[in-house]
């Protein structure tokens, strides 16, 4: 029990034989009090943050504790430009869904250049990178005959590295340009587009150049242009080769002008 009074008063307790009073003298000491009581709540309010500050540079993690900026290490297969290029063969033969009249198979070769949109590093997610990939198609039909070409959009989500193996997982659509149509019913006009979406692996025998095996279910038709307008569905498998370009590292030299075309697609930096 806290008791003030002035100092006009006798400076003694009104019941002095209460032992659980305390007694406080104070002149004029009220300003005083409080210019104390904003000194130390200022104080306190300055010094917390700097407190916390101190505490976050200068407590270290223990002995083998990931911390924020070494949730994971640094993959094979990583690379720090933007572009990927590729060329891939298909093979594409048509199923019955819905129907499959003309018993279509494709023989085409796909050039690709893509962009890397965002690297993901975070421990957890299965998703390491996402690409947007222009893709060309030049082909034909081995049945019934006819020739295609055309390009395509395709969105690429690869997943996270198995060691050499890098899954992933493409989605997107184009047009094509096509005389399939004259011997094939299930195509109706020389313009058609073409959705597709499928997945794959990536190995990396070095850590820019991979080899690229791929599974696709693709779909053909002119969107109603032309009636009829059945299209076609079919199954792909592509195989390739992917070249993830990369600035040179520091220390790097040209390579001997003696270097033929193969052992600058296949051969290490």
């Amino acid at each position: 029990m806290l008791k003030f009074f002035n100092p006009e008063d006798d400076g003694k307790l009104s019941n002095p034989g209460e032992g659980k009073s305390i007694t406080i003298r104070c002149q004029n000491g009220w300003p005083r009090v409080l210019k104390l009581g904003f000194i130390i709540a200022g104080s306190l309010l300055i010094s917390t943050p700097g407190l916390r500050a101190q505490a976050q540079v200068h407590v270290q993690s223990p002995p083998g504790m990931n911390t924020a900026k070494q949730v994971e290490p640094s993959d094979f297969w990583s690379t720090s430009s933007r572009w990927t290029f590729g060329a891939q063969f298909a093979f594409a033969l048509q199923n019955g869904i819905p129907h499959d009249i003309s018993h279509i198979a494709l023989l085409v070769a796909q050039p690709s250049v893509g962009l890397t949109v965002r690297n993901f590093h975070t421990s957890g997610f299965p998703v390491s990178r996402f690409s947007v990939v222009s893709e060309g198609i030049l082909g034909g039909a081995v049945h019934p005959g006819g020739y295609l070409i055309g390009h395509e959009i395709l969105l690429r989500l690869d997943g996270k590295p198995k060691r050499r193996i890098v899954p992933f997982f493409n989605a997107g659509a184009g047009v094509l340009k096509t005389s399939i149509n004259a011997r094939a019913p299930e195509l109706s006009g020389g313009i058609q587009f073409n959705p597709q979406g499928g997945f794959g692996v990536q190995y990396f025998f070095n850590p820019q150049r991979a080899f690229v095996l791929e599974y696709r279910y693709m779909h053909m038709s002119n969107n109603g242009i032309q009636l009829p307008n059945l299209g076609l569905n079919a199954s792909m498998i592509t195989i390739g080769f992917r070249w993830l370009r990369r600035p040179h590292p520091p220390g790097w030299k040209p390579v001997p002008s003696h270097r033929n075309v193969f052992q600058y697609l296949f051969g290490k930096d």
